[in-house]
């Protein structure tokens, strides 16, 4: 049977779909538009009980993964929560199909292009044209292929008993969790990729920068790569971090500055209890100069209440994420304007799931933040 693909062409390559349970169900029925250009000739399962079977609703045959071994020139599509364990599976037990096997952003990526496909906003036709030979990812640009394979330079501190690199020439460290020299350099990898000079997530452009002796706050600290970055610049930053596990590694990469380091291990938003402060509830300051907010959705909420601290600032910059909701950009550029804030906005837009493998909302394109001063 020949199937057409999104971009018009034929596609013949027989395909299975690599699990049966819940996710697969889903993303079969949800994604079944994108499903179609495929030529799906039957399910894999490693429960042995379900071989024979139909699965759910279809009338697609299911096979053990020994199915592989007489259909070498097909390809998988891995539709299971355990991607990482089966395309591991795969990799020990059927090699062949290295290079053939596809996750779950493939069909995202599909729908997100059909989403655009007739939109007369540039930079979106920007990123579709880009994802005609690319794969779906947070920053769908060039820029991002300069950071693949990219070696960094990561350190062990023996003492502490942390990982740290060299990040505006000095040390940065990072949390426990991160408890392999591979694990550091995925995640530092990230951290220069967002912070690239193209990129829509970068928080310092052109002349939106951290002034001499300024007071600033910084609001999703995680391992600090902002602080460090205008650290010789302010006269006293505060960093708020909820993550516990960030605590430690910030005390390290801070302790030749804690004369002007305040580390503050809560949630910041418009309330106060036993984890959380607003910034008009803790920073004592008469007024902020600088404030930057990546606090996983809650920054409308940061902003209101530093209401005070604001009125109360005759001079103020914020940079303030707005791609993890998808309605923050609207409601960050109206409370911001109505804070009397002129606002421009990073170039470029992100995709950005609730996780990298998230399969369950309809793909959109946001705005990475706003760059806002008075």
């Amino acid at each position: 049977m020949r199937f057409m693909n999104i971009d018009g062409k034929m596609e013949m390559k027989r395909t299975y779909i690599w699990g049966t349970g819940r996710i697969a169900e889903y993303v079969y029925h949800f994604y079944y538009n994108e499903l179609e250009s495929y030529n799906i000739v039957g399910c894999i399962d490693n429960d042995k009980t379900k071989e024979g079977k139909t699965f759910e609703g279809t009338d697609i045959c299911i096979f053990q993964p020994d199915v592989l071994i007489c259909d070498k020139q097909s390809q998988v599509i891995i539709l299971t929560a355990a991607y990482q364990a089966i395309e591991q599976q795969i990799i020990n037990d059927y090699p062949w199909m290295i290079g053939s096997v596809q996750s779950p952003l493939l069909l995202t990526k599909r729908r997100l292009i059909s989403r655009y496909k007739d939109t007369k906003n540039e930079e979106i036709k920007d990123i579709l044209y880009y994802l005609k030979d690319h794969p779906l990812q947070v920053f769908n640009y060039e820029f991002a292929t300069k950071y693949s394979n990219r070696n960094y330079d990561i350190l062990y501190d023996k003492q502490v008993k942390l990982f740290y690199t060299m990040y505006e020439n000095k040390r940065m460290y990072f949390a426990k969790h991160l408890d392999s020299e591979e694990k550091v350099k995925d995640y530092y990898g990230q951290i220069v990729l967002e912070q690239d000079i193209e990129s829509p997530h970068r928080y310092l452009y052109g002349d939106f920068q951290v002034e001499n002796n300024s007071v600033v706050i910084d609001a999703g600290v995680a391992e600090g790569n902002f602080a460090l970055s205008v650290i010789d610049k302010v006269k006293k930053i505060y960093l708020f971090e909820s993550d516990p596990d960030w605590v430690e590694a910030l005390e390290n990469t801070f302790k030749p500055y804690r004369d002007k380091v305040i580390i503050v291990n809560k949630y910041l938003s418009d309330f106060v209890d036993a984890s959380t402060v607003s910034v008009d509830s803790f920073v004592s300051e008469d007024h902020i100069d600088f404030i930057k907010l990546d606090i996983e959705g809650e920054e409308y909420y940061a902003l209101k209440g530093a209401e005070n601290t604001i009125i109360s600032s005759a001079k103020m910059k914020c940079a303030v994420c707005t791609y993890h909701k998808e309605f923050d950009y609207i409601a960050l550029s109206q409370l911001l304007q109505e804070f009397e804030f002129d606002i421009e906005t990073s170039r470029g837009y992100m995709w950005f799931p609730y996780d990298r493998n998230s399969i369950y909302d309809l793909p959109t394109l946001r705005k990475g933040l706003i760059r806002a001063r008075k």
